[in-house]
């Protein structure tokens, strides 16, 4: 069996609960202010590769989306993570970070995943990546951002184009994972803590913030507070 061409994944929590809720918020109810929760949880999982990466620069890059699904979304939800999550990064890792989200390209749409074995996931993800600029990513050290990994197949897909064009090593961070049942329990507290965070207004989006670059800080992620309402409540987060 084929190995991930990734050096290594990372992720907050389990695809399940509160964590599952918002997911589905944003790619299927088209909440777009959700990414700003999601991309904290994004930046907070990628403490976990502080030791892992020694290079001075590390570059973004979204698992892109296919032009039929940006038509029928609006958007790309790994775009919208990233942007939110980019700052946090640069302080999770304490390296500068870059985003880039034109060098690699979805060239074949595929369906739902969701019924499929890894092994029928990784038949129908091949191919399915191309990179537009080796410029861009030769020699680099990239971070690869999606919303879900769940066998790896798609995130596997995207490391091996990239690397083949040049790509020093790639590192794969999601807000969650598929997991079993007993991981999923034992993860669903620490989402619900993580998001106890300060409430932000739901215009404060980033999808609109323009590609640059960030340098770590000594300001931190996240401030505790007390939970009251539903999440949405919580967040002042409005469907509109």
């Amino acid at each position: 069996m084929e190995g991930p061409a990734f050096e290594r994944a990372v992720n907050f929590g389990a695809y399940t609960g509160v964590l599952r809720q918002m997911i589905h918020l944003l790619k299927y109810e088209r909440v777009r202010a959700v990414a700003t929760l999601l991309g904290r949880l994004t930046a907070a999982a990628c403490l976990q590769l502080e030791g892992d990466i020694d290079v001075e620069e590390l570059l973004i890059i979204p698992v892109p989306a296919h032009k039929a699904r940006m038509r029928s979304r609006g958007f790309n939800q790994a775009e919208l993570i990233a942007r939110a999550a980019q700052r946090g990064i640069a302080e999770s890792i304490g390296r500068r970070v870059s985003l880039e989200v034109t060098a690699l390209l979805r060239v074949r749409f595929a369906e739902s995943q969701v019924a499929l074995s890894a092994e029928e996931r990784r038949k129908q993800i091949r191919g399915s990546f191309k990179v537009t600029s080796r410029d861009a990513v030769k020699g680099r050290e990239i971070l690869l951002v999606d919303d879900v990994l769940t066998t790896g197949a798609t995130a596997s897909e995207c490391a091996r184009e990239l690397r083949q064009a040049g790509a020093q090593r790639v590192w794969v961070v999601t807000p969650a994972r598929a997991l079993g049942r007993a991981a999923q329990d034992s993860s669903e507290e620490s989402v619900r803590s993580a998001l106890e965070l300060e409430p932000f207004s739901a215009s404060s989006s980033s999808a609109s913030q323009s590609e640059q670059s960030y340098s770590p800080s000594s300001s931190g992620l996240f401030t505790s507070g007390t939970a009251r309402g539903t999440l949405l409540q919580r967040r002042g987060i409005t469907s509109t």
